[in-house]
């Protein structure tokens, strides 16, 4: 995006170039005469700090200061300002210094050796300044951040620091003159020393204000709005060109980069589908269209937001944005990251995950939806801790604050908690999964999806049921769903007390024939097949258990068959029906169901037989004998 910036920037500072005559450039000001300029204001401040009726001049010579160390911060990284130290010059007169130094040594020339020592000092911190200067100008690229910038400051900083650890005691022998000098000289060397070391803690406590989005990649800003102020003037010359330019540039730099959000957002799209290639395998357009559609906003948001703010900060210059301005900015920025984050989650974890789910032997749906809601929990509380850190908050105090209440914090979401342990363990327990039919207490229907906290049920009245996870943890579940093969046809078939022995023996011979033969009811020989391809594909798993259960009941495997007669009842000679459809699905068994009981009339009807329906008969010993008349 910075690069986009900085191609708008050459184009658009082209038009500017022609109004500007061959050759002419800016004066600029070296570094080192704004670290000249800070340290006369020290002088200053140090010389008032001494007079009590002085405070409001310290404040306002300190604000001024202040002024000029952002200023020198701003201008570190531009190229185009100059050091201003001569590092050749200095290292040629430390030598020549350091031989002085030897000479009045050897003369006792006390006076002489001090002076020449203090001048030596200051040529030496001149030198440590200039190296920090070099230091961060050559290690500083585009892609450099605020820890870079304080390693380089702290390093000089320390050294700096240890030269005010070391003393200097001017001889009391000296004339009252020569020590005026002294102590006058030495008095300037610590004040320039206090000054740079202020100057290397400022920029240490202020790298962003080094970095300043790389002086806008690199490219003098002042520069591009004088040359942008001079096209203006030559057309209108009474209009304040400097003010107009900056207005200029940000609305033309706004309008800009609001039109590339469409072409960045494609880019950006493009990109991802590369990246999960699934994405690209996949055949449902609209699928791909809604992916893309969950990201596009995060992201046009992004831009939209990253826009207003390159142009505030063009309005503000050379001055930075207000703080609360950039403090509230950070928070929104941290937000549209957030929202950006969870949206390539749903749109691409999402299904990376589902796609794993459905794979054999893969990941269980309601694996999947846990480790998603995790995601969006720890998203959401990241976002959060970033938030308040941006805010101004000490995030190692809260996490501490939260470590030492933890107790009380568990003890009132107790419920929350025990809630979340039981769904991670009917997880591992796999009681059941998204889409079985359950009955747990009253409720009874299909599962929808386990939350962390409960778990949703569609009742087959089409009620929507939110159960506890830890109710369903606690008691029995009855799951109609864990059977692979035989769905119980359970019946009594009453006939009539008139119907003949032989009848009745044929009948029941009849009806068990009959269900042995139907293609859709289990029989034991059926269930072998079905058995060994189960062993197949859970070759692991069964092996493991097949010692120690029944693997039959294990998977849900039913084929009994039962035909007898069973009773006399008050009305009707009962015959007892018992076995399984093949099918568990609701619909096939009812029609399997159905089928066999029209077999079993057919049965009843080729035997001679009916079937019997309550009744009560009346039995009358003796009529009464009526009178005579």
């Amino acid at each position: 995006m910075r690069l986009i910036v900085l191609f708008f920037l050459v184009v658009f500072v082209g038009f500017g170039r022609a109004e500007t005559h061959e050759g002419a450039d800016l004066d600029l000001v070296d570094l080192h005469l704004l670290l000249k300029q800070i340290n006369q204001l020290n002088q200053v401040i140090t010389r008032y700090q001494k007079d009590p009726t002085k405070h409001t001049e310290v404040s306002l010579y300190s604000d001024q200061k202040n002024e000029l160390m952002h200023t020198f911060a701003l201008q570190l990284l531009n190229t185009r300002e100059r050091i201003g130290i001569n590092i050749e010059e200095n290292e040629k007169q430390q030598q020549v210094l350091q031989k002085a130094l030897l000479k009045s040594s050897k003369n006792n020339d006390i006076y002489t050796y001090f002076t020449d020592t203090i001048q030596l000092k200051n040529l030496e911190v001149e030198a440590d300044m200039y190296g920090f200067l070099k230091k961060i100008r050559t290690s500083t690229d585009f892609f450099s951040q605020e820890k870079d910038i304080k390693s380089i400051s702290t390093s000089y900083l320390i050294k700096l620091e240890t030269y005010t650890a070391k003393t200097y005691t001017i001889p009391n022998h000296l004339e009252d003159a020569k020590k005026q000098d002294l102590q006058s000289a030495l008095a300037q060397y610590k004040i320039k020393l206090q000054t740079y070391i202020d100057v290397l803690r400022y920029i240490q406590q202020h790298p962003k204000e080094v970095l300043a989005k790389n002086v806008l990649f690199n490219i003098n800003m002042q520069w591009v709005l004088e040359r942008i102020a001079g096209a203006i003037n030559h057309i209108f010359p009474d209009m304040n060109g400097l003010q107009n330019a900056k207005i200029l540039l940000s609305l033309g730099l706004l309008a800009f980069l609001l039109a590339l959000r469409q072409m960045v957002t494609a880019l950006f799209v493009k990109a991802l589908d590369y990246c999960v290639r699934f994405t690209r395998k996949n055949a449902n357009i609209n699928i791909q269209e809604k992916i893309r559609n969950s990201i596009l906003a995060p992201i046009s948001t992004f831009l939209f937001i990253y826009s207003f703010d390159i142009s505030i900060d063009i309005l503000y210059y050379p001055h930075p944005a207000p703080p609360h301005f950039d403090m509230y900015l950070g928070v929104i920025y941290i937000s549209l990251i957030a929202w950006l984050v969870i949206a390539l989650f749903k749109a691409y974890g999402a299904a990376v995950l589902a796609t794993l789910a459905s794979r054999k032997n893969g990941f269980r749906k309601e694996v999947v939806n846990l480790i998603l809601k995790i995601a969006y929990f720890f998203i959401f509380v990241l976002t959060i801790l970033g938030v308040l850190k941006q805010l101004g908050f000490n995030i190692s105090t809260i996490i501490a604050s939260l470590g030492i209440g933890g107790l009380a914090v568990a003890l009132a979401v107790k419920d929350v908690l025990a809630n979340f342990f039981a769904s991670v363990i009917l997880l591992l327990d796999n009681s059941f999964s998204q889409g079985d039919w359950i009955v747990c207490g009253e409720v009874e229907g299909t599962v929808v999806e386990m939350g962390l906290r409960r778990t949703t049920i569609r009742g087959f009245d089409n009620a929507l049921f939110f159960v506890p996870n830890s109710e369903l943890a606690g008691k029995s579940i009855r799951n109609w769903n864990r059977r692979k093969v035989g769905r119980r046809i359970k019946m009594i078939v009453g006939l009539t007390y008139s119907s003949p022995r032989e009848s009745l023996q044929k009948c029941v011979l009849g009806i068990r024939q009959m269900l042995l033969n139907h293609p859709n009811i289990a029989k034991d020989h059926d269930l072998d097949s079905v058995s060994k391809q189960q062993l197949n594909d859970h070759h692991d798993y069964i092996m493991d258990r097949q010692n120690i259960v029944s693997i039959d009941d294990l998977m849900g495997y039913k084929s009994n068959l039962f035909v007898y007669l069973d009773s006399f009842g008050d009305s009707s000679i009962n015959i007892f029906i018992y076995c399984f459809s093949k099918s568990v699905v609701w619909e096939e068994w009812l029609a399997i169901k159905e089928d066999v009981l029209f077999k079993i009339m057919q049965v009843v009807e080729e035997c001679g037989l009916s079937f019997a329906f309550p009744s009560q008969s009346v039995y009358i010993e003796s009529m009464p004998t009526a009178p005579h008349a």
